[in-house]
């Protein structure tokens, strides 16, 4: 829209004003802002679904039990469950029973990913105990370890974005360091990786070992110690 707007001017013989047109001003209008996209809603908090209760790991992780052990939600922000026999989800109903602690872990390791790497695929929860522990046998996977609701494996961060079975060939290593990195700044007391894959972490902590190239295994201390 263009708009005139007079203005007064004495001529040079101080006659009278006469009215001379200004030059024209432009009246722009301000663009609407662009609609933004709606937000993804985050799923709810995965620790608002756990039955808490006061649990107990007896004796070690190779020969002991889960007395009030706590079941892992079947999802929750940033991780899924999923049966490592099938390498499917949803996780085993009886494959994912740990200590309060453990399962604590999981929750906010979880968290901590998805809103530091929120573009990324979540992490792949497969193994922890049985709902009382023991041993972990098949069918399907087996363990020698994973008895007394201490230890979790989780699959490695594959570099398509997917959420599907890794291998040393198609994982991320930079992401899936992040995750070791993050396990040991909370505590982690030993981490098992595969042989071929470039993960690294202190000597004593993080072990090469057979049968780990698809996920890590991770265990965290006993909350009550070990004589128990």
């Amino acid at each position: 829209m263009v708009s005139l707007l007079p203005i007064a001017a004495l001529d040079e013989r101080g006659g009278s004003a006469t009215a001379v047109a200004a030059d024209p001003v432009i009246e722009r209008s301000t663009p609407a802002p662009a609609p933004q996209p709606p937000r993804r809603a985050r799923p709810p908090d995965a620790a608002e679904r756990v039955v808490w209760r006061e649990s107990i790991a007896s004796g070690t992780p190779n020969n002991g039990r889960l007395v009030r052990g706590v079941q892992l939600p079947p999802t929750g922000e940033g991780f899924y469950g999923y049966d490592p026999a099938i390498q499917r989800p949803p996780g085993g109903p009886d494959r994912q029973w740990g200590t309060a602690k453990l399962v604590k872990e999981i929750t906010l390791l979880g968290r901590w990913w998805a809103r530091t790497h929120p573009a990324a695929p979540r992490l792949g929860i497969g193994d922890l105990s049985r709902p009382t522990g023991g041993f972990f046998g098949g069918p399907g996977v087996g363990h020698l370890s994973h008895q007394n609701g201490l230890d979790v494996d989780i699959r490695l961060v594959r570099s398509d974005g997917t959420e599907d079975g890794a291998h040393a060939g198609n994982y991320d290593a930079e992401r899936t360091q992040d995750v070791i990195d993050r396990l040991l700044a909370r505590g982690a007391n030993l981490i098992l990786i595969g042989p071929n894959l470039d993960l690294h972490g202190p000597s004593r902590v993080v072990l090469r070992w057979p049968n780990h190239d698809d996920h890590l295994h991770a265990r965290f201390p006993d909350p009550d110690g070990p004589a128990n």
